[in-house]
């Protein structure tokens, strides 16, 4: 699904190997936490995260950095089990917030991070969900999903 994604954002082919993928996401020095989206017997989306600090504030925060979820499964819920799962693990966590970057072209994903309250930070399109908007997408509460 990453070669999927980068496809879809104009990126080359993902370099990365599978044993790169278990030694990091999975290995005693984890770089990320993946979560998948499965309907029965099909993978059909995954989110990756990674925990950041921010040293000025001392607050924690999650970086958000691939959000993929298949063409064939889009609308179908996919997308919002896996934020409503990332919201409830970053409140776990003690987050004040995610962040994430957005494709200016994802015209898909600004509206459904839109529908999330998401807001733009920077000019690069930066992402963040606040904790008061993390705690109501986690308790299931944003009328949008």
């Amino acid at each position: 699904m990453a070669r999927e994604l980068a496809a879809v954002v104009g990126d080359a082919v993902p370099a990365v190997l599978e044993s790169d993928l278990l030694r990091d996401g999975l290995g005693a020095e984890r770089w990320f936490d993946c979560l998948i989206a499965e309907i029965p017997n099909q993978l059909v989306g995954y989110a990756l995260m990674c925990k950041a600090f921010e040293a000025h504030t001392g607050k924690k925060r999650l970086w958000l950095g691939d959000l993929y979820v298949r063409p064939v499964a889009r609308r179908s819920g996919a997308g919002s089990a896996l934020m409503t799962t990332i919201a409830r693990h970053a409140l776990e966590l003690g987050c004040h917030a995610v962040y994430w970057e957005l494709w200016r072209m994802n015209v898909a994903g600004a509206a459904f991070y839109g529908k999330l309250m998401a807001e733009e930070v920077a000019d690069l399109a930066v992402m963040r969900l606040d904790k008061d908007h993390l705690t109501a997408i986690a308790a299931g509460h944003s009328a949008s999903m």
